[in-house]
C-alpha cells in the first residue's frame, strides 16, 4: 500500500492529446526496472489503459494494440525487454481477490507491474510504488499527477522532470 508514511515526490503535468499521453508513458517507461509498481488511478476514459499502452510499447512490445484493460481476465502479460503484468481491479471486491491471481508473485517479481484501479487495492500493494492519477479535464486533455512513494520512485520523478 502506498502510504505518506513514505517520503513522497510529486509531479503534474498536461497531456493535450491521446499521443502525447502514449509518448509520456514511453518516456516514463525508459525509466522503469523489473520490480517497479504502477498504481493508476482515475475515472473512467480518463487514460490509464492509454497511459499503459505507452509504458508497454517503451517497454518493448512491438504492437500497443495489444494492450487492452484487462477487466474480465483480471491481469495480461506482455512479454517486453522485461515482463509487464498488467492488472485491472475494477471488478474486485477487494485485494484479497487480487491475491487469488497470485499477484503477488507478479507485483514482487521480475517484471514491471501496473495496476488499474489501483485505489480499490491500495492496502495490497507496496509501500513504495509510483501512483499516477489521470483526470480528464476536457475531451483530450488530461491531468496527470505523479507521485512517488520512496527514493526509488522519487528518482523517476526527478528523472522525468
Amino acid at each position: 500500500m502506498y502510504s505518506s508514511a513514505v517520503k513522497e515526490k510529486k509531479l503534474t503535468f498536461k497531456s493535450t492529446s491521446v499521443d502525447e499521453t502514449i509518448r509520456f508513458g514511453k518516456r516514463l517507461a525508459a525509466l522503469l526496472s523489473p520490480g517497479d509498481v504502477i498504481a493508476l488511478v482515475g475515472e473512467l476514459g480518463a487514460g490509464k489503459t492509454t497511459l499503459t499502452k505507452g509504458i508497454v510499447e517503451g517497454l518493448g512490445v512491438l504492437d500497443r494494440r495489444v494492450v487492452k484493460s484487462p477487466t474480465f481476465s483480471l491481469v495480461h502479460k506482455y512479454e517486453g525487454c522485461i515482463p509487464i503484468y498488467h492488472f485491472d481491479a475494477y471488478r474486485l471486491e477487494d485485494g484479497e481477490e487480487m491475491l487469488d491471481i497470485g499477484s503477488d508473485e507478479m507485483i514482487y517479481g521480475n517484471g514491471v507491474a501496473i495496476v488499474e484501479w489501483a485505489d480499490k487495492v491500495s492496502g495490497y500493494l507496496p509501500k513504495e510504488c509510483l501512483k499516477i492519477t489521470l483526470t480528464a479535464v476536457s475531451e483530450n486533455e488530461r491531468s496527470i499527477e505523479i507521485c512517488g512513494y520512496g527514493s526509488r520512485y522519487n528518482k523517476i520523478i526527478n528523472d522525468l522532470l
